[in-house]
């Protein structure tokens, strides 16, 4: 038997392996492939880079891009870099490639060097090895994910059944079994008939907490506020039942004709929204009051109206008065009789058209249009569970969704429905947390958490990273992932012919969009130009006092000589820094010039000045050492990797 060599082991390394050795002698199942290797031993190895910011493609305020962040780069490479939020991430929802011989390439240099910038090839289905290359792609990234959780956080990972027993096995051995919280089987599609023994119909979502004992599951129990909202007047049938809104944020331009109500005759529009239901179905629920009703063209560019039948091809206003008035007769003997069609128009008749959303349906998540009421009407533990397409959406709906905001030709033929992401992140994250997707396609992520702030008043962030295909070309980080979550900040839309219309409400937000760039390491610091370095000082800064959170609010670039960003306390930050060839020393007459910036702009000391040497101790400063600090804040722990390691060579596009 060979002797291992322990030698230049962390003692988190070493703590590692002694509780590997442990769940080996305990009798825990472990899974074992070709080409294994323990996943810290790789990502000790992966090197942090340096981001660019791209400002043409980041939208909102300095603020509100501070909040959220689009990332294109190799997803393991970024974590990486993302030093700041290690440990500090309330839920990690993505979904990964499913290995099915169309989305996975692997390379095989990646099992000595993660950095290796080759893409691979495509694992095609017939590989004998797609297995277990797909676990030595998985494993590390699987494990970096659990590194950026909080202790509190979960993971939340879509799969389908390809390798689902495989990333179980995983997931089991790295959270630990007792720390599975769900299974979720969700049904992606109606059943079809071409299928040689089963349809399959459903994929699933894992979900584990880093300690189930931290981790909160939202409750199932309504508050007495949200069980006061329910009553039954009308006697309904179906139990009690609170009013809602018949109207959605985004629809098509042809989703927002006029419907006539039975009882006035006065027409009712979507104002601003979209009705969020078929035509067909909204008249089936008018008709349930007793008139009949018919298309007609009011001529208002809203398309045609739901009309009462016969009203618009009436001759006189007489003729139209008469048949409002036989309709006001049959829906008032309907409203005196109860239990009201679901599309009612108030207590007594005489209000804008509503809908009804019933309590007992509420309890399940089978709500029409959306899953829970409120954010405390989740289950108080999931287990193994089943969601109905109704309850969670249809990979068809995501496909949907993409295309009403971005247009055709996406080629995106799987996409996850926001109603699934959007009850995800209602249940595992909480209103103020942070969600990350390291495998965000086409942006559904981000998408779900700003409709659920703008809906229930949350401030949650994400962390999208999308590499696209650069293979192919195709770098959809910026051209889809980015302008999908463009399109929703702005409330436009694509229609038929890809022409963009103002098809949705704005929704409140921003993010920064940046790149990975070369790997970081002293030298590649100091060869930095300004615009450069104030980049890399923008996406690594972190305050030990308010971590994840904190965000420097840039100022434009010119406006002062040091000053180039404001913190939340009314800080200043400031750079001594011209390029590689000119002098970075804080010494008196900086020091005087710094003062002189901060008083014009009334900022609080304490200073924080970064520059190559100082040789001036001012007061109320704090000098922060290029490149030293910087590095310090990538992660870098000089007693294991000198800052100066070799560095792999770089993408094709780092030079640009």
């Amino acid at each position: 038997m060979t002797a291992r060599n322990y030698t230049g082991l962390s003692r988190d390394e070493l703590i590692q392996l002694l509780e590997e050795r442990d769940a080996e002698e305990s009798g825990g199942l472990r899974l074992r492939y070709k080409g294994q290797t323990p996943p810290w031993r790789i990502v000790r190895t992966v090197k942090p880079r340096r981001q660019k910011l791209e400002p043409k493609l980041s939208v909102g305020s300095e603020e509100e891009q501070a909040r959220n962040m689009i990332m294109e780069g190799e997803n393991l490479q970024a974590m990486a870099s993302l030093y700041k939020y290690r440990g500090q991430v309330d839920l990690i929802l993505t979904d990964p490639p499913y290995n099915t011989g169309e989305d996975f390439r692997y390379n095989d240099k990646w099992d000595e060097d993660p950095n290796d910038p080759d893409l691979g090839a495509l694992v095609p289905a017939e590989d004998g090895s797609r297995h277990s290359k797909w676990l030595r792609f998985m494993v590390p990234r699987l494990w970096m994910m659990r590194e950026m959780l909080k202790p509190t956080g979960v993971l939340a990972i879509c799969i389908d059944q390809r390798e689902f027993f495989r990333l179980g096995i995983v997931l089991d051995e790295m959270f630990g079994e007792t720390n599975r919280l769900a299974i979720i089987n969700w049904q992606k599609t109606t059943p079809k008939n071409d299928a040689s023994h089963v349809s399959a119909t459903t994929e699933y979502v894992l979900v584990y907490a880093k300690d189930k004992n931290a981790a909160k599951t939202e409750e199932l129990e309504r508050s007495k506020k949200s069980n006061a909202r329910f009553s039954n007047p009308d006697n309904d049938e179906k139990g009690e039942w609170k009013q809602d809104n018949l109207t959605a944020r985004s629809g098509g331009p042809t989703n927002r004709y006029a419907l006539q109500s039975p009882f006035t005759g006065e027409f009712h529009t979507s104002e601003h929204r979209f009705w969020a239901y078929k035509r067909a179905r909204l008249k089936e629920w008018l008709e349930a009051w007793g008139p009949a009703y018919e298309d007609f063209d009011l001529g208002d560019d809203r398309g045609k109206a739901l009309v009462l039948k016969g009203w618009g091809n009436a001759g006189t206003d007489k003729e139209r008065e008469a048949i409002i008035a036989a309709a006001r007769k049959k829906a008032e003997a309907r409203l005196k009789a109860g239990n009201w069609p679901f599309l009612y128009w108030g207590h007594d008749g005489l209000q804008k058209p509503v809908r009804k959303t019933y309590k007992e349906l509420v309890k399940t998540g089978a709500v029409p249009t959306t899953f829970w009421v409120e954010e405390d009407e989740v289950p108080v533990e999931l287990d193994s569970v089943s969601w109905r397409a109704d309850q969670s959406g249809r990979s068809r709906d995501g496909v949907d969704e993409l295309t009403a905001i971005v247009g055709r030709g996406h080629k995106f033929d799987t996409v996850k429905p926001l109603r699934l992401i959007k009850k995800i992140i209602q249940i595992w994250c909480p209103k103020s947390g942070i969600v990350m997707d390291p495998f965000a396609g086409s942006g559904t992520t981000g998408h779900a958490v700003l409709e659920l702030n703008a809906e229930n008043e949350a401030d949650r962030r994400f962390i999208l990273i999308e590499q696209g295909r650069p293979e192919r070309g195709d770098p959809y980080a910026r051209s889809l992932t980015a302008e999908r979550i463009r399109r929703v900040i702005k409330g436009e839309r694509a229609d038929k012919q890809g022409d963009l219309f103002q098809g949705a409400e704005p929704l409140p937000g921003g993010f920064r969009f940046s790149k990975l760039m070369l790997a970081v390491d002293a030298e590649a610091v100091l060869a930095l130009k300004r615009e450069e370095m104030l980049d890399l000082l923008l996406t690594t800064h972190w305050d030990q006092r308010e971590r994840a959170s904190s965000h420097l609010r840039r100022l434009p670039a010119g406006q002062h000589a040091h000053l180039f960003a404001i913190s939340p306390r009314g800080e200043g930050f400031f750079l001594i820094w011209n390029g590689p060839d000119e002098s970075s020393v804080l010494d008196r007459k900086a020091f005087r010039a710094i003062v002189e910036e901060a008083k014009a702009e009334k900022l609080s000391p304490p200073y924080h000045v970064y520059a190559r040497t100082a040789i001036y101790p001012g007061p109320n400063m704090e000098f922060y050492q290029i490149p030293d600090r910087i590095l310090e804040k990538l992660g870098f722990n000089e007693a294991i990797e000198p800052y100066t390691a070799d560095e792999p060579k770089p993408l094709e596009d780092d030079a640009a």
